[in-house]
C-alpha cells in the first residue's frame, strides 16, 4: 500500500477575494448613505427617474454615493479584462490583478480629464457634465450587475467557456442598451446637429484611446 503523500496545489484566491469583499462593502455602503437614491438607481435600465432627478446637481459625479460606485467599477471591469484576456491568451493569469485594475484606473481618469479639456475648447462642458454622469450611472450598474458571474469565473471555473462568454456578451448587451438610452436622451440634440455630434464623439470617445494606443505602441 503505497502511503506516500499526496501534495496539492491550493489557489485561495485571497487578492480575488479581497477585492469582491470590497466591492460588496463599497454597494452596502453606498446604499446606507442614501437608500432612496440607491432604489432609483437600481432602476436605471427601466426608468429615467434617477437620471433626471440627480442630474440636476452641482456635481453629480463626484459625492460619497457615486465615488464607491465608481471604484465598483473599477474594480469589476478590471477583473473581468483580467479573466477574458486570460481565457483568450492575451495575458496570463499570473500578471497582478492590481496592476491591471491600477492602470485601468489611470486610464480612466487620464480619459476623463482629457474630455474635459476638449470640451472646454468646444464649449461642451454642461453636455459634458451630464453625460459623463450618464455614462457613470449605466457603467456602475452593469459593474454590480456583473459581480455575481466575475465570482463565479474565480470561485468555480469548471464551465470557464459558458460563463466568460455569458459575462462578455452580458457586457456588451448592457452598453448597448446604456448606448441607446443615453442617445434617446438627446435626440433633440442629434438631430438638429448631427456633424457636431459626431465631432463631439471623435473628440471625447475615440481621441482618447487613439492617442493611448499611439503612447504605447
Amino acid at each position: 500500500m503505497d502511503m506516500n503523500a499526496i501534495y496539492r496545489n491550493a489557489d485561495y484566491h485571497t487578492i480575488e477575494t479581497v477585492l469582491l469583499v470590497s466591492c460588496l462593502a463599497l454597494v452596502a455602503y453606498a446604499k446606507i448613505s442614501n437608500e432612496a437614491r440607491f432604489r432609483r438607481f437600481l432602476e436605471a435600465f427601466v426608468s429615467d427617474k434617477y437620471l433626471k432627478l440627480y442630474g440636476k446637481e452641482q456635481d453629480p459625479n463626484l459625492n460619497r454615493f457615486n465615488i464607491p460606485l465608481f471604484l465598483v467599477q473599477i474594480i469589476i471591469f478590471g477583473m473581468l479584462l483580467w479573466l477574458a484576456g486570460a481565457y483568450l491568451g492575451l495575458v496570463s493569469l499570473h500578471i497582478n490583478l492590481l496592476l491591471i485594475i491600477a492602470a485601468l484606473g489611470l486610464f480612466i481618469m487620464f480619459k476623463f480629464y482629457l474630455e474635459k479639456i476638449i470640451a472646454t475648447i468646444f464649449d461642451l462642458n454642461s453636455f459634458l457634465e451630464k453625460y459623463n454622469f450618464y455614462k457613470l450611472t449605466y457603467r456602475s450598474l452593469i459593474a454590480i450587475i456583473l459581480t455575481p458571474l466575475i465570482a463565479l469565473l474565480v470561485y468555480n471555473p469548471i464551465h470557464e467557456k459558458i460563463v466568460i462568454s455569458a459575462t462578455i456578451s452580458l457586457f456588451l448587451l448592457l452598453n448597448i442598451i446604456a448606448w441607446g438610452r443615453i442617445l434617446r436622451k438627446h435626440q433633440k440634440f442629434l438631430t438638429g446637429k448631427l456633424f457636431y455630434f459626431i465631432l463631439y464623439l471623435c473628440a471625447l470617445e475615440i481621441a482618447p484611446y487613439l492617442i493611448v494606443v499611439k503612447m504605447v505602441f
